[in-house]
């Protein structure tokens, strides 16, 4: 099992709260970022020395790029991010991915040195701020979660409104949305195997000591958040398609509610008294109850074109949650 240590900041310096997120579509967390780590203390005498120097390099590189782009990327305006913050996130999310692999060999198998270094994160979300575990399982679980907050950071930033070229009112171009339903689907995919494939490698101690961002009810949140981001962009697209039945508009509406029904569900009874937790806690709450409402207006358009008997007999699974 691996120790765990957790601290606060000495310096107060070092966390910076956005005075100002500029224009938000996505709502993400705070992020997490790596503090640096000595491979050759702890894994000098286990490991070939040209591996050991590729694994410190790669997250040499991860700690360098976390630390220069994520504590500004939730107050980056609106202007300065389109132009720089999506080539610097996908950079960073380049590097962790090429990262994990390399950081999987130590815990293949069961292997024994998963315990031998301790990892240090800092913790936007925890007043603890930073929390130590000498684990490679909590380094998996920590680069998964930051993969899929850069991803939700690059949705965001593809789905604000741009001034088009004929100068009319700003707008997200067709292109942006549909690329932004793949990147929440990459972002539901990391979660989801943090969930399944990581937390479960946990003993059930540690993972109770884990920071609440990494917490099973906020990934489980994130997921679902993930997925309804991207099932809302969809109804969006379908909006504006002639060829879109009421039908489909409808059913995209349910799955909508179903997501944001089961995010609310997961994070409710965390506890998450800070603010990001708060707000993160606000925006489901708020996605969930639009969801229902654009459920109700789509299901009453059906309705009201005298499909009563299609209604009942098909029915929609979603409007027994929403009452």
């Amino acid at each position: 099992m691996g120790c765990l240590v957790s601290t606060p900041q000495d310096s107060v310096g070092n966390r910076k709260r956005p005075g100002s997120i500029g224009d938000v579509s996505v709502y993400v967390p705070g992020f997490r970022i790596p503090k640096p780590v000595d491979f050759s203390l702890s894994l000098g005498d286990h490991l070939p020395k040209n591996l050991m120097e590729r694994l410190s390099a790669l997250r040499t590189r991860v700690v360098v790029m976390a630390g220069q782009e994520a504590p500004t990327v939730s107050r980056t305006r609106r202007k300065s991010a389109t132009q720089h913050g999506g080539s610097t996130l996908a950079d960073l999310h380049q590097a962790l991915q090429d990262y994990l692999p390399v950081l999987l060999g130590l815990v293949k198998d069961g292997s024994q040195l998963q315990h031998n270094v301790q990892f240090a994160w800092m913790n936007q979300e925890d007043e603890a701020e930073e929390t130590a575990i000498s684990n490679a399982w909590y380094e998996v679980l920590s680069v998964l979660h930051l993969m899929a907050m850069l991803s939700l950071s690059q949705a965001n930033l593809l789905l604000l409104p741009r001034t088009s070229a004929d100068g009319y009112q700003p707008k997200v171009s067709e292109e942006n949305r549909r690329a932004s339903v793949d990147i929440f689907l990459k972002a539901a995919g990391y979660l989801d195997c943090a969930v399944r494939h990581v937390l479960p490698q946990f003993p059930t101690s540690l993972r109770e000591d884990l920071p609440v961002d990494l917490a099973e009810g906020v990934l489980r949140a994130l997921c679902l958040q993930a997925l309804g981001q991207g099932v809302d962009i969809q109804l969006g697209m379908a909006i504006d398609s002639a060829k879109a039945t009421l039908a489909v508009k409808r059913r995209l509406a349910c799955e909508m509610v179903k997501c944001w029904q089961q995010a609310q569900d997961n994070i409710m009874n965390l506890p998450l008294a800070n603010g990001w937790g708060a707000k993160h806690r606000l925006f489901i709450k708020w996605k969930y109850v639009e969801a229902k409402a654009a459920a109700y207006y789509y299901h009453g358009l059906i309705l009201d074109e005298g499909k009563h008997r299609k209604v009942s007999r098909d029915g929609c699974s979603c409007f027994a949650s929403c009452r």
